[in-house]
């Protein structure tokens, strides 16, 4: 094994390489490649998004299905076309945990039901709504899954990169991570290349730390060909936090 085309010079700090570019090519040595955009990413990355992917529930209606994420210990967050009611609400089951294993199997899915008689808001302009979620064995469904801390104060910025944990299609939960920068970034909305699919409705927006930056809500038309889509987009979640107000502190 030629070892000076895998490393030359280790420290106790990390890698070191011990010549230059220049010199390393003079004397035919290979040289890696970073292909268009790095995309290495730390194993900690995946560990995030198994995490992440623990507040997120299918949405299950009486004629389809969506998807959403709690933002406090029983409050959960999706569209304003997925709930536009409280009886919508009601009539729905958040199924959380609905996801394949490595081995092929299914994970046991852990239900829950909203509670819109004690809590709901919603706001069409912006695309979401927001419900109480019913205790269960004297449990919330935060204490038990986890939720999101939207007071982040994350910025977001063109050509970043987005990630959506989704159930497309209400198919068991999925992430899309590839392809996935940012277009463009408006005061209420961004606009990004991540996959989506219907049912991805309600679906958190991350950055690559987590963080929720926006709520998915829908596909954009080209304005120079009405009939192709070429970009995604939510509505940022500092827009919705303001909106909603004082709820997330009660």
């Amino acid at each position: 094994m030629k070892a000076h085309w895998v490393m030359s010079g280790v420290s106790g700090d990390g890698f070191q390489w011990t010549k230059d570019d220049r010199n390393r090519v003079a004397e035919g040595m290979r040289l890696e490649a970073v292909i268009g955009p790095p995309n290495f990413k730390e194993i900690w990355w995946l560990e995030s998004a198994l995490k992440a992917a623990r507040s997120v529930a299918r949405v299950k209606m009486p004629n389809g299905a969506a998807t959403g994420f709690l933002i406090g210990p029983d409050l959960f967050l999706t569209n304003n076309h997925v709930f536009e009611n409280e009886a919508d609400a009601a009539a729905s089951v958040l199924q959380f945990n609905y996801r394949l294993l490595a081995s092929g199997d299914v994970a046991p899915r852990d239900e829950w039901v909203c509670d819109p008689d004690d809590l709901f808001k919603t706001n069409p302009e912006l695309d979401y709504s927001v419900v109480r979620v019913k205790k269960k064995e004297d449990k919330r469904a935060g204490d038990v899954w986890g939720f999101y801390d939207v007071g982040h104060g994350a910025r977001v910025r063109t050509s970043q990169r987005v990630n959506i944990i989704q159930h497309p299609q209400g198919r068991f939960q999925e992430i899309a991570f590839r392809d996935n920068q940012v277009q463009a970034v408006e005061d209420i909305f961004i606009q990004y290349l991540t996959d989506t699919d219907y049912g991805t409705s309600g679906s958190p927006v991350f950055d690559d730390w987590y963080n929720v930056i926006a709520l998915h809500n829908q596909r954009v038309p080209d304005p120079d060909n009405p009939h192709r889509w070429y970009r995604n987009q939510g509505y940022r979640i500092e827009a919705i936090i303001q909106d909603i107000g004082d709820l997330l502190s009660e």
